[in-house]
């Protein structure tokens, strides 16, 4: 199977969220060859197809047979149930799932079924079935899978201009929580830092537009200078009584976050000031409390 025909190749989606109705549609935008959406509920199956101008298929046997590559993109805990159901089916055909999450062996004796087995996994946030394939243009897609194929597949996504990264199966789960915690964690933190400028008397709109523009500031200095050299205020400064006022105002879920995050920055702060005792600061973040009388080390 060459380069090509993978380009020229039918795709079909079982499964009509949005995952799949994104990557349909951005396929489609992209001129590949879409066949369709296969879903329990044709409802959401026909409005996929509608919203791409594809085909709406009736059962699994009829979009196997009508596509040359097959993506689930069905809830992860569904993947191996609807691949129990599709196996009579696969013969000669690429299946794959978009799970970030799970390796290509959830598709169980692929292999001795003459097809390729993959996991293809956009790299981004889809929170919309409507708009959010407008935003994969340049995502990067992680690939995992058949190795007689997953490079093929890799060139796949280039033509379109994605970029690719290709891991082992035993790399899924922490890439997965590496994705979740950059996206869904960050967004914790953002609400939680919201809701103390609303106690504040901040309207909703002006917290969280102040509070994008000072994270988003942040994370240019990430991608420029990283981590470590990007860390400032209180903590690197080594300021625990401020540290300990921040603890004091905060209520108790909100304190857990605030100490447990503090907890894992002193090891930056501690990198980027090799010369400053720690010690205390730690103490404070592990237990919430200052120790009456101790001190911590310069703070400038």
């Amino acid at each position: 199977m060459n380069d090509v025909q993978t380009e020229r190749m039918q795709i079909g989606f079982i499964g009509a969220g949005k995952v799949g109705v994104s990557l349909g549609k951005y396929f489609k935008e992209k001129g590949r060859n879409v066949g369709g959406y296969y879903s329990l509920t044709r409802a959401s199956a026909a409005w996929a197809a509608a919203f791409t101008q594809t085909t709406c298929y009736e059962s699994l046997e009829e979009i196997i047979s009508s596509c040359g590559m097959i993506l689930f993109t069905v809830p992860d805990s569904a993947i191996a149930e609807v691949w129990q159901q599709a196996k009579p089916y696969v013969s000669g055909k690429v299946i794959g799932h978009c799970s970030g999450l799970y390796s290509s062996d959830i598709f169980s004796d692929w292999d001795s079924m003459n097809c390729h087995a993959c996991s293809v996994h956009p790299l981004a946030a889809i929170s919309s079935k409507e708009n959010a394939w407008r935003e994969l243009s340049g995502v990067l897609f992680t690939l995992e899978g058949d190795s007689s194929y997953v490079k093929d597949l890799e060139t796949f996504f280039h033509s379109m201009g994605n970029r690719t990264r290709i891991i082992s199966k035993e790399d899924k789960i922490k890439y997965h929580a590496a994705a979740a915690i950059s996206s869904n964690y960050m967004t914790a933190l953002f609400s939680m830092s919201e809701q103390l400028l609303l106690d504040c008397g901040f309207a909703q709109e002006e917290a969280r537009s102040e509070l994008y523009a000072l994270a988003k500031g942040n994370l240019d200095h990430i991608l420029t200078q990283g981590c470590v050299q990007s860390l400032t205020g209180p903590l690197e400064r080594n300021d625990c009584a401020t540290v300990e006022k921040h603890i004091s105002a905060l209520n108790e879920k909100q304190r857990k976050i605030y100490t447990s995050c503090a907890e894992y920055l002193t090891d930056f702060a501690q990198s980027k000031h090799p010369d400053r005792d720690y010690t205390e600061m730690r103490k404070l973040c592990r237990d919430g409390e200052h120790s009456p009388g101790a001190e911590c080390a310069e703070t400038v």
